[in-house]
């Protein structure tokens, strides 16, 4: 069985033909994906009817970066061209669409940059801390050292 599948929804710029492209070959299907002009995710597949209607419903997706709106189905009756015989993404990405999703990566390097000197500032002043702590366990060590000694003494007499 082959069929053409439209997915819409927020389903580009976020890894979802690579997550397309491993549910596939994990069927064992054949066929490609491309992100199309309209926003949508398109993709041809080939394989077993039931094997197609169990990767139908992995890829769809309702999370925070992916959600799936719509699958539309199409059974490809009289298929004109050969398929890979594996799953494939094909690029069909702009200078543009590039260059956007180059700032995203730049964007999420600088948010773990930032997060990265939080902890680090939040680790000294906890350090900071264990040492005030440290210091104040050894004083205290000593009171009850030489509160134990008093007590002999006492007890002694």
């Amino acid at each position: 069985m082959r069929c053409a599948l439209t997915i819409t929804g927020k389903v580009q710029n976020a890894g979802y033909r690579g997550f397309i492209e491993d549910k596939a070959r994990d069927r064992h299907l054949r066929g490609y994906v491309f992100n199309a002009s309209d926003g949508s995710v398109q993709l041809v597949c080939e394989g077993a009817g039931d094997k197609i209607d169990d990767f139908v419903d992995v890829i769809t997706l309702h999370e925070k970066d992916i959600f799936v709106e719509n699958i539309l189905k199409d059974n490809v009756v009289d298929p004109v061209s050969p398929l890979p015989d594996t799953f494939g993404r094909v690029k069909t990405d702009t200078k543009e669409d590039t260059n956007r999703k180059l700032d995203k990566g730049v964007d999420a390097i600088r948010s773990v940059k930032e997060d990265t000197l939080a902890i680090r500032n939040d680790t000294g002043a906890m350090v900071s801390i264990l040492e005030k702590h440290t210091g104040l366990l050894e004083t205290n060590t000593k009171l009850l050292e030489t509160s134990a000694k008093f007590l002999e003494r006492i007890a002694e007499k």
